[in-house]
């Protein structure tokens, strides 16, 4: 995963790192913990399984609609999403990926 440290992306104050297209932008003054590192690898896993776009497409259907379920409250919708989840649920297990079965993010539902 190649990472790029820069001053906008990802947008927002409570994000430190956005994963697109298996590219990993962290702002600057973050500091890339195997943690953060581990959540994003999670992430470019449910990427690469759904063939890229549909993954994206998915995240944000699914986020609208918990948007409007949680009132408003973007970060608790965020929070909320299915991919979230299992990277959250698993970030700090650094072997996760190796035993990770395909589409374990529904697997919250």
């Amino acid at each position: 995963m190649k990472v790029i440290t820069n001053r906008f992306l990802p947008l927002g104050k409570k994000f430190s790192a956005i994963n697109l297209f298996s590219i990993l932008f962290v702002k600057r003054g973050v500091t890339l913990t195997p943690t953060l590192l581990n959540h994003e690898r999670i992430h470019t896993a449910q990427q690469r399984e759904l063939l890229f776009l549909p993954f994206y497409i998915l995240y944000l259907l699914e986020w609208l609609y918990l948007l409007f379920r949680y009132r408003f409250d973007s970060y608790r919708a965020y929070r909320a999403i299915s991919f979230e989840r299992e990277a959250y649920l698993h970030e700090h297990n650094l072997a996760y990926l190796q035993t990770r079965h395909p589409f374990s993010q529904w697997k919250f539902h």
